[in-house]
């Protein structure tokens, strides 16, 4: 298969996955749903089954609002309103993190109102990073792992374990050479199909996706790059349900050179270390990780680390993408935008995403603005 097949099937399953997922059952796989980047799908991998990340839908809400209220998150909602909706029934279960109010509550309303014989849960330490945080985190995962393997009725044992970190290691060794090939060789591929390979792998085994992705570095690393200028740009935020951010980019000539999204560059730019215990190697990630706003550490300076990543990227500007109503983020993104401002000089833009009433013009009409003031001459 040749990149340009890959990047348009990636980019297919982006733009609707849940035709994919209905049918992973038929193929033999166990899928079970996760939520959030903190979910150490190792253990789920090692136990046979296949993790699969629900991202939401655009889609009108039918069920969910009896359980949520409407100033929730719409990935939350859509989520929910899938389940209840009897879309889903192909999972075995979901495991929830307890990272913000809404994925808390989330749990407790998945568990009450839907019939899934696996429910899992992992709470983390709101203050990642301290030394008295890690014993309590590698409880959490023992006790993961302990549910998982009450469930499957049979060990996860260490081996097992072991090949499924390698596994997942390789993935993001993958997706980090594709990153560092994107920043050597501006112009040999570009954000949106990098983002949907990436993206891709959510919704596949990872060794299906480790395959893909070597394919697809094999075919670049011979090409020679397409040199066109571009306004460069840092997206940070949370999750990208779709790719019509991308894509609108793409039209309307700019490129996003660097990323700080749970589901780009934070889910995999962090190995998991292999020199100690499988628990404790899948704790200690979570507990050095950068963080998402739900969680802090002392010692960290988110925005000392988007700074660095801007100039690095040779960013010109910063669009915040977030959730409505993710007030993590929310209440993170003025401070940020004002030590962007104040430090370097650097504008940004927040756009936010409601899933149950996307409105692609209007960012379309919002992105155009804030690109034309970037350079005002074109």
């Amino acid at each position: 298969m040749d990149a340009s097949s890959i990047i348009e099937d990636c980019l297919r399953l982006w733009r609707d996955p849940y035709p994919h997922l209905a049918g992973l059952r038929e193929q033999g796989e166990k899928p079970i749903a996760y939520f959030c980047t903190y979910t150490p799908e190792e253990i789920l991998h090692a136990a046979g089954l296949t993790p699969i990340r629900l991202m939401g839908s655009v889609r009108t809400i039918s069920h969910a609002d009896a359980h949520l209220q409407a100033y929730c998150c719409s990935l939350a909602r859509t989520d929910l309103d899938m389940a209840l909706a009897g879309e889903l029934d192909y999972l075995e279960g979901a495991v929830f993190v307890q990272t913000c109010d809404t994925m808390m509550r989330l749990s407790d309303i998945w568990r009450r109102n839907t019939s899934y014989p696996l429910h899992a849960d992992l709470v983390l330490p709101v203050r990642m990073g301290e030394d008295t945080s890690l014993p309590f985190l590698e409880g959490e995962v023992r006790r993961l792992r302990k549910t998982v393997e009450d469930y499957v009725g049979h060990g996860v044992w260490d081996d097992s374990l072991e090949e499924s970190i390698h596994v997942y290691n390789r993935n993001r060794h993958l997706l980090n050479r594709l990153h560092d090939l994107r920043a050597n060789k501006p112009g040999i591929i570009d954000a949106l199909s990098a983002m949907a390979v990436a993206t891709a792998g959510f919704w596949m085994k990872k060794e299906e996706h480790n395959q893909l992705l070597h394919t697809l570095l094999e075919s670049l690393e011979e090409e020679q790059p397409q040199s066109e200028a571009k306004t460069p740009l840092l997206v940070s935020g949370g999750i990208c349900s779709t790719p019509d951010l991308f894509e609108l980019v793409a039209e309307l000539g700019a490129d996003v050179v660097e990323d700080d999204l749970c589901s780009g560059r934070r889910y995999y730019e962090d190995l998991v270390e292999t020199n100690m215990s499988p628990d404790e190697g899948l704790a200690r990630r979570m507990w050095r990780r950068n963080n998402c706003p739900s969680k802090h550490q002392t010692q960290e300076d988110r925005a000392a680390r988007l700074l660095k990543s801007a100039g690095e990227s040779g960013a010109e500007g910063v669009v915040f993408y977030v959730q409505s109503f993710c007030e993590p983020h929310l209440f993170d993104i003025p401070d940020l935008r004002k030590r962007l401002q104040d430090e370097v000089g650097l504008p940004s833009l927040v756009l936010e995403s409601e899933l149950q009433s996307f409105s692609r013009g209007q960012m379309r009409t919002r992105l155009q603005a804030f690109i034309e003031t970037l350079r005002p001459e074109i």
